[in-house]
């Protein structure tokens, strides 16, 4: 594991390769906090290896783009205190948050608190799918979590407000993930109303706190209320924010990133079976238990990656975007700040990954037609991943790599896969420039990127390969 860790510079060179401006990483608190405290001491071989990685990217040209927390939290403090169920987390974090600025905030100028906490509030604290594991029968323990998690995001940013943004001059923003959701039938005003149901719950959960009202969204108070009063609760299981709390969220971000990958179609039913008439697991069931009477499905003719649940729709960036600039009247920077495509571990890896040149082609595209043709401030573009790395609960075998990297090699190589000379010319053109010979063959294989061809791993034409 420590080989694995000295090789940034090798990261640095694979993102130089890529031609690439910026780069995002996490920093783990236990590697800064061993015990998660500043009074358990500060681990000074920690703030090395940051400093070390933070200072290469900025020799070579690229900027540093860091998120405090991506999911990995104190193991010492989840069995202490119980993690994010605990008020006690909020001040934990912000002595973290603190000390990060203090260390590294000379030259790190955009900061994240959390990246994407939807997921690993529902996953470890609601459904057990991911760290600490906890599976939440009563619906209560994830709506603590969040509600925890919302505040320590507050406090964060208010402190490095006050005591860190006028000598560093840096911004500090969170990133939320998202699935967008279209009504199965636009015409059916239940099957609208369950499309934006669902974004309140998925986006608006932490979206509105932030960037709306400083409050959770009224129609999550609302249905929440109404299903804990059906069930014999004495009050609500959201918690309240109080009104001082409420205008110290609001407004706490100096940018959104969202993480945007894929879509749903909503629609409204009493069936309580798992599974719609395509076979579609109804994955709403399990990962919103609070918004009732409707399902989820999918379009047969969505292709997808291994990860069955992400499947490829391009269009959803742009209407994601469109949607919170509406919903919060926010017309503040924006970034992507993950998507991508996955396949499956192989024992000979097919370096020929014609589904990811597709993927990015898309996906970027959507991103070009939102600045250009929407007006929207968006400023950055991260893909999921730069290797293929430990893909949470799926281990090595996803791999969402834009390089190749061997885990039966103590060295762990990586060696670029093909969709990278694709990403680089986006990447380094900014888009898809008139007459640019990535853009004439986006041109040639734009229809054939839409079926599900190469996401099967059917080679294209060579005629569409200039």
């Amino acid at each position: 594991m420590f080989l694995f860790h000295r090789q940034y510079s090798r990261d640095v060179e694979m993102s130089d390769e890529l031609g690439l401006n910026s780069y995002r990483f996490s920093i783990s608190w236990t590697r800064i906090l061993p015990d998660g405290t500043v009074a358990g001491g500060i681990n000074q071989d920690g703030i090395d290896y940051y400093n070390n990685l933070i200072n290469e990217l900025l020799i070579n040209g690229m900027t540093p783009y860091i998120s405090l927390y991506h999911w990995d939290g104190p193991q010492a403090l989840q069995d202490q205190y119980g993690g994010w169920v605990s008020e006690t987390m909020v001040d934990f974090f912000n002595d973290y948050a603190r000390v990060c600025f203090q260390a590294f905030g000379d030259r790190v100028k955009h900061w994240v608190t959390f990246n994407e906490p939807w997921s690993f509030v529902v996953g470890g604290y609601g459904i057990a799918g991911g760290a600490p594991g906890i599976w939440d029968a009563n619906y209560t323990v994830q709506y603590k979590a969040a509600h925890n998690v919302i505040r320590a995001h507050a406090r964060a940013w208010h402190t490095y407000d006050e005591e860190f943004r006028a000598d560093q001059q840096g911004s500090c923003g969170i990133v939320i993930g998202s699935l967008w959701s279209e009504p199965l039938d636009p015409d059916n005003p239940q099957d609208v109303l369950g499309a934006h149901l669902y974004q309140q719950f998925f986006m608006g959960w932490f979206g509105n706190p932030i960037f709306g009202n400083g409050n959770y969204p009224q129609e999550m108070i609302d249905v929440i209320a109404a299903n804990s009063q059906q069930e014999g609760w004495p009050e609500s299981r959201l918690p309240v924010f109080t009104e001082e709390e409420i205008l110290y969220n609001r407004g706490t971000a100096d940018f959104v990133g969202l993480n945007q990958y894929s879509a749903r179609l909503i629609y409204a039913s009493n069936d309580t079976s798992p599974v719609d008439q395509n076979g579609w697991f109804n994955w709403m069931s399990i990962m919103i238990p609070d918004l009732r009477g409707y399902k989820e499905t999918v379009d047969p003719s969505w292709p997808q990656g291994e990860m069955i649940f992400l499947l490829v729709t391009p269009w959803c960036v742009r209407r994601q975007l469109e949607f919170f600039r509406g919903m919060y009247q926010y017309d503040g920077p924006f970034y992507l700040t993950e998507t991508g495509i996955s396949e499956a571990e192989s024992d000979q890896p097919d370096l020929n990954d014609i589904w990811r040149t597709c993927y990015y082609t898309l996906y970027t595209n959507e991103v070009v037609k939102a600045v250009e043709l929407d007006g929207v401030d968006h400023r950055g573009f991260f893909a999921w991943t730069l290797m293929d790395n430990v893909e949470w609960g799926s281990e090595t075998h996803e791999r969402f790599g834009l390089f190749y990297t061997n885990f039966s090699d103590p060295a762990r190589t990586r060696t670029a896969k093909n969709s990278v000379a694709t990403y680089r010319d986006i990447a380094t053109t900014n888009g898809f420039p008139a007459g640019a010979p990535h853009t004439e063959t986006a041109r040639a294989i734009w229809d054939w990127c839409h079926t599900w061809e190469p996401y099967e791993g059917t080679k294209p034409p060579a005629a569409t390969f200039k």
